[in-house]
């Protein structure tokens, strides 16, 4: 890696993920891997246009089903565990 020099270049490479650590391992971070330095559980947010024909059918009904809910007095909270449940009950069916 090029290291940087002037003050004006050092501003913009501080904040380059590729020159960040993580502060726990002091290892460099990954730029590929999913979520923000220093965050534990951060995903980016999905994408639809990046999405085939099922993951964006998954998508559309899931949003369908988080505004319906929404509406009705859930807050997100709610709805995030009752799919993490849904999903748990899910895995268990399927390792039978």
């Amino acid at each position: 890696m090029k290291i940087m020099s002037s003050p004006f270049q050092k501003q913009f490479s501080a904040k380059s993920p590729l020159n960040q650590t993580v502060a726990s391992t002091k290892k460099p971070v990954d730029p590929d891997a999913p979520g923000t330095p220093n965050t534990d559980g951060y995903e980016p947010p999905v994408i639809r246009e990046e999405l085939d024909d099922k993951g964006k059918e998954i998508y559309d009904n899931l949003r369908k089903e988080n505004d319906s809910l929404l509406k009705s007095g859930w807050n997100q909270k709610q709805i995030n565990k009752m799919r993490i449940e849904r999903h748990e009950e899910k895995k268990k069916k399927e390792q039978k």
